[in-house]
């Protein structure tokens, strides 16, 4: 198929409509009216004689025409920002947007206290963070990072070991003194197990421990589920169960004698954390971010 000639200036509507499902998002993201936006995706598809979006009075969401032609023109068009983007780094200093996925307690509990010292030290970087607990399609979904234990398959990412992720199982010293200490795994079926329903599955958290040398998963019935740790961990406070928790949200506890681990010897093996990226050939601006976070993320949950 020959392509018209300036269909390259119409590119830029539809990938961030297609990223932010909704054409007012894309416009204010571009600088431009949503207007602008549904004319130039509505030229591209009289162009190229393929429906891209479905559209509704709320939103817009993709055919598979459209999804098709993201997964296509999405990494040409990054790989082309960052050759521009490098050419231009070599006499700047490095400026722009980094968007990063990251899983929402990582970036709360272990990333954010590094934000300033990386806003002060690159004042021409912006940081865009979405913090969600489910599974990214880094390419497609137009970020130049993603920071999880899991990330939609795409032989082209970059995956680097960043953070040992330690789960673990802490209660309150009252809840302890009331109903007793579990000595094994088997203990638990007799203690208030408080749960956390993962938002993006719909399914609540196993808790996997280490027993004889293999992963026991165990799937514990319970009085109390939430969808937000920081919850989970206030009602664990609270006195009202035992928690299956990340590290980050227990070790100021431990310290404090506000919660006190439980059945240590069987916790699991640290799930490791991954940075993920879409190439090696890095513009200047997400490389600082990289490694940046390389350098100044803790590599040990000690």
């Amino acid at each position: 198929m020959s392509l018209p000639f300036d269909v390259h200036r119409l590119l830029p509507a539809f990938l961030s409509a297609a990223q932010a499902q909704n054409f007012s998002a894309a416009a204010r993201q571009l600088g431009v009216t949503p207007a602008a936006v549904s004319k130039n995706i509505r030229v591209l598809e009289e162009k190229l004689a393929l429906r891209l979006f479905q559209r509704n009075t709320h939103s817009v969401v993709l055919t598979e025409e459209g999804k098709a032609l993201l997964a296509q023109v999405a990494p040409l068009w990054q790989a082309l920002a960052n050759t521009l983007e490098t050419a231009s780094g070599t006499q700047q200093q490095p400026s722009g947007t980094v968007r990063v996925s990251m899983i929402p307690g990582f970036g709360r509990q272990i990333l954010m206290p590094l934000i300033p010292e990386f806003l002060a030290r690159y004042p021409q970087i912006d940081l865009d963070l979405s913090l969600d607990a489910r599974v990214v399609n880094l390419v497609g979904e137009g970020f130049d990072i993603g920071i999880g234990s899991q990330i939609a398959p795409d032989s082209r990412l970059v995956a680097r070991p960043l953070y040992p992720m330690q789960m673990l199982l802490a209660a309150a010293p009252a809840y302890l003194a009331r109903h007793g200490t579990p000595q094994t795994p088997a203990d638990l079926q007799h203690h208030q197990a408080l749960l956390h329903r993962n938002p993006a599955s719909g399914r609540c958290v196993k808790w996997r421990l280490q027993q004889h040398g293999a992963t026991q998963a165990l799937d514990l019935p319970g009085r109390l589920i939430t969808s937000q740790p920081e919850m989970l961990l206030d009602i664990t406070l609270a006195g009202l169960g035992i928690a299956y928790l990340a590290q980050w949200y227990a070790d100021k506890h431990f310290a404090q004698g506000t919660l006190q681990p439980v059945l240590q010897e069987y916790w699991p093996r640290p799930t490791q954390i991954w940075l993920y990226y879409a190439s090696a050939d890095l513009p200047p601006r997400v490389r600082a971010w990289v490694d940046f976070l390389l350098a100044r993320v803790p590599s040990s949950t000690a």
